[in-house]
């Protein structure tokens, strides 16, 4: 009887312990197939793929160039008295710049109009005497020689008018170059000399500032000799249109035209110099800037479009995820073209109304089902989930 307990107590052990067994695997079991339902069940954005007309681009790197530039120098020899602008200031055509002591040339001026006056005096005299003695010498009361004095002195004294007159006009512009006025629209730079010194000196010019005009303003670029034949067909239909793209990679609110295209390639090069010209209203830009040029070609009907983000790139190749009927993620090599903003054209590898990932394509497998939702879902419960809130306890 001992015996025969025993054995049906180990009976009862033995199923015991099986029966616990059982229990932690299929608690095991349970808790991987609640992970593998929570991983499929993720929640990615989707964007729609869009067949659209597309501008395309051609990218070049642009210099900036005032259309124009001037030095200011003084002409005349002086002493500068006043400065009429803040370096780097915007000033209007016809603004005053820079004074030279104008007191020398206001003399100048004046001697130069009396020695007119006592040589038109001295004209009138002569003239006079030739009236008078003209009678004399048709009745012989003079001989001819001396009547051709008389002429000889008008005539002199009509030259030292003629000299007088030009010392008047040369004086009236050395008093004018005494102040400098802007010639343009435009923004001056330093000053080059302080009010006080001596300029002009020796008859040399000195330079004072320069002023560069800013608006419009030229960008020129060199185009590769293998786009020449289509820009030309192009800008045969109608003007080549462009936007520049600042270092920030901020885009410059104002588009520009093409308004030059040069005669040659340049052979070292195998380039085209072009230049543009462009608003610039905001004076945002300023000449010797270096920009990306955009030169817009054509505009491309029913080109297939997605977000940019929706490109993964993997070993030179460009990739997208494709979420479809079903729910079920795809991965798909396309083809992938030029971008224009936040949109990139897909030359092959998809169709219009295909759902395409936009996040997460890292965290992703093909086979896997997903929840979707569209971007403007996703902004709009972002915006929904509150913020948290600060507990007023630092960081350990």
């Amino acid at each position: 009887m001992k015996i025969m307990n025993t054995n049906i107590s180990s009976k009862r052990l033995s199923l015991a312990l099986v029966a616990i067994a059982m229990f932690i695997v299929a608690m095991t079991s349970c808790g991987k197939s609640d992970k593998d339902k929570a991983a499929t069940e993720m929640t990615v954005t989707i964007a729609q793929v869009k067949s659209e007309t597309v501008p395309l681009y051609l990218d070049y790197v642009g210099t900036l160039q005032s259309i124009e530039s001037v030095d200011i120098n003084a002409r005349v020899e002086g002493f500068l008295v006043e400065r009429a602008f803040k370096d780097g200031a915007d000033v209007k055509q016809g603004d005053l710049l820079f004074v030279i002591d104008p007191r020398p040339f206001d003399a100048a001026l004046i001697a130069a109009e009396a020695q007119l006056a006592e040589d038109l005096a001295a004209l009138s005299y002569a003239r006079e005497q030739v009236s008078r003695y003209k009678p004399l010498v048709e009745k012989d009361y003079i001989t001819k020689d001396a009547y051709d004095e008389y002429r000889t002195q008008a005539a002199e004294a009509q030259a030292v008018v003629e000299a007088d007159r030009a010392n008047v006009v040369q004086a009236k512009l050395n008093l004018s170059y005494c102040t400098m006025f802007a010639p343009f629209d435009g923004r001056i730079g330093r000053r080059l000399v302080d009010v006080g010194n001596l300029v002009g000196a020796g008859g040399e010019a000195t330079l004072l500032a320069t002023i560069v005009q800013l608006d419009p303003i030229y960008v020129y670029f060199n185009v590769a000799e293998r786009d020449i034949p289509q820009i030309l067909k192009q800008q045969n239909i109608k003007p080549l249109t462009f936007n520049i793209v600042l270092p920030d990679e901020s885009k410059h609110p104002e588009d520009g035209t093409v308004d030059f295209v040069d005669n040659q390639v340049d052979v070292t090069t195998g380039t085209i110099t072009l230049r543009g010209i462009v608003s610039n209203t905001s004076k945002t830009v300023i000449p010797g800037q270096y920009v990306k040029v955009q030169l817009l070609l054509e505009e491309q009907p029913d080109t297939l479009v997605v977000p940019q983000q929706a490109i993964g790139e993997q070993q030179g190749d460009t990739y997208v995820y494709v979420v479809g009927s079903d729910n079920k993620v795809e991965f798909r090599k396309v083809t992938a073209g030029s971008s224009y903003g936040e949109i990139r054209i897909v030359e092959k590898g998809l169709k219009a109304g295909e759902k395409v990932i936009v996040n997460g394509l890292q965290k992703v497998k093909p086979g896997i089902t997903v929840k979707t939702e569209t971007q403007a879902e996703a902004e709009a419960k972002k915006k929904a989930t509150p913020s948290p809130k600060p507990t007023g306890k630092k960081d350990k």
